[in-house]
């Protein structure tokens, strides 16, 4: 199912493990919807997308987001597994 974007669900989806959010929708949507992912190395990942710049992924860092995206201007909903171990 997917719940809407909030500091405390990044904090969950990284202590599960998770250090990335990716989506199909560009940075220019209002609305992005993500699906977490586990990714060796971030910086290297990112390195090795190959994007055009009309079409750029939405992409968070789980870690980046925590320390640089202030709660209110998290936008978008991230799709996490049911059952969820803990409460979101």
């Amino acid at each position: 199912m997917f719940v809407k974007l909030t500091h405390a669900v990044l904090r969950e989806l990284q202590s599960d493990g998770y250090n990335v959010l990716t989506s199909v929708n560009t940075v220019h949507d209002d609305n992005p919807t993500y699906m977490p992912e586990k990714v060796d190395d971030v910086w290297e990942w990112l390195e090795d997308l190959t994007v055009t710049p009309q079409s750029q992924p939405a992409i968070l860092i789980i870690e980046d987001a925590l320390n640089n995206i202030l709660e209110k201007e998290l936008i978008g909903a991230v799709w996490i597994e049911r059952p969820w171990k803990r409460t979101v």
